[in-house]
């Protein structure tokens, strides 16, 4: 059996998207897809646009057999630990024969020098990273140096130039791509790693540019209130339609703004100590953030004053839902030491399935959860736990729902499995 998978946010699910998935198709001919997707918040630390069932939809209708969930503790963090958590729990269904990812940079031999660095971490890499570091630089840009350095020293320039590096680690479907690679290489996993070139708009574009456009500019359209003509013509008809569905029923559209007074005052209500303890808050950043939470009145003007070339926008999001949800740097270690995620959780699947949904049964290295109401019936401590994340997630997430009447807490645990 031949089970592709792709590791994705589907937020929203867009032409993009499309392009890629039948590209793996056509190019592995798998017997079923598995998509592993993010919940209501994002790498980017951001809610999603709509919520986690409606992209399971949108992932079904336009293709995947069968789509499981990428824990919270995982899905909002840095690209290395949101990779290592999503390949750990394909690795762990024992099932899954390959990943297929997009990169802006296409030649999978020099991606995989890039990645077996990060993997190996020799001492003088370390070395290089720790004082580019301690010069102020942001993390992306001591890491640059760092590879560049460690590249000339060892290799020599020609075996993968400078420039090429950092045109390499300026892409951000790249940087997620070395992350796939790195995690599979440190679990000596069989699955084979297969790259879709990158079509369309860059990651990051805000403008709509054609049929392919990023998904941020079809958020930003959707968030400015543009009309639906400016951004139809860059989804599949189906993930219109839903998209039209769930904010027609005021389950959307969600952004960061949207909790905008509820972080402003967590962050003021927020102790000192508590503040340095959430995941991603190191080296006294807690003041930095108290302060600019006492000054600013939004938590744009908070994020634009807060970032620093080392503090990027991204990171300072991130920490944001990471107090939101009470996510500490100790939680994230322990689950690291304890092996990664605890349980694998479906969201959705269609009929096709049935034979990979019978065969996950028995494959599978970890729990399996289709019942999210029975979560705790495992008796794990670590399931109870990181599923209690989702638990607090899907509470304060509905929370920005402009409709009233769709704010009800306990959805996380009433949701009936995605079926088509």
């Amino acid at each position: 059996m031949k089970v592709l998978a792709i590791i994705a946010e589907y937020n929203p699910f867009h032409k993009g998207h499309l392009y890629h998935l039948n590209n793996a198709i056509k190019l592995i001919q798998p017997d079923f897809t598995i998509a592993i997707m993010s919940g209501n918040f994002t790498q980017r630390g951001e809610p999603t646009i709509i919520d986690k069932w409606a992209r399971t939809r949108m992932a079904l209708e336009n293709g995947i057999h069968l789509v499981l969930e990428l824990p919270t503790l995982y899905a909002c963090q840095t690209a290395e630990v949101f990779a290592a958590g999503a390949v750990e729990i394909l690795h762990q269904t024992d099932l899954v024969t390959h990943i297929a990812f997009g990169s802006e940079y296409h030649n999978l031999k020099h991606l995989n020098i890039i990645a077996e660095i990060l993997a190996e971490e020799p001492l003088a890499y370390k070395r290089l990273l720790k004082s580019g570091l301690n010069q102020g630089l942001s993390f992306p840009a001591a890491r640059l140096r760092a590879i560049q350095q460690y590249i000339r020293d060892i290799y020599g320039e020609d075996k993968l130039p400078s420039q090429l590096i950092e045109r390499i680690l300026k892409g951000s479907n790249s940087i997620l791509a070395i992350e796939y690679l790195k995690a599979l290489m440190r679990l000596k996993s069989t699955i084979q790693p297969v790259i879709i070139p990158r079509v369309g708009s860059s990651y990051n574009t805000e403008a709509i540019e054609g049929q392919y456009s990023s998904a941020t500019a079809i958020r930003k359209s959707i968030l400015s209130g543009e009309e639906w003509a400016c951004i139809s013509h860059t989804l599949p008809s189906v993930s219109l339609k839903i998209l039209k569905d769930s904010i027609n029923r005021g389950r959307g559209p969600v952004s960061i703004n949207s909790f905008d007074q509820l972080l402003l005052g967590m962050l003021r209500q927020a102790p000192f100590s508590e503040i340095a303890s959430w995941m991603d808050v190191e080296e006294g950043l807690e003041n930095r953030i108290k302060r600019f939470a006492q000054k600013c009145t939004s938590i744009q003007d908070f994020l634009l004053e807060t970032k620093t070339k080392r503090y990027t926008y991204t990171r300072l999001q991130r920490i944001l839902i990471h107090g939101l949800l009470g996510i500490k740097t100790q939680d994230v270690i322990r689950f690291h030491k304890n092996g990664g995620p605890s349980y694998i959780r479906i969201l959705g699947f269609n009929t096709e399935a049935t034979p990979l949904l019978s065969k996950l049964k028995k494959t599978s290295n970890l729990p399996i959860i289709t019942k999210p109401a029975h979560y705790y019936r495992y008796g794990l401590e670590n399931i109870n736990i990181m599923f209690e994340y989702e638990i607090l997630a899907t509470d304060l997430y509905v929370l920005a729902f402009p409709n009233p009447d769709q704010r009800k807490g306990g959805q996380e645990l009433t949701q009936d499995i995605v079926r088509i």
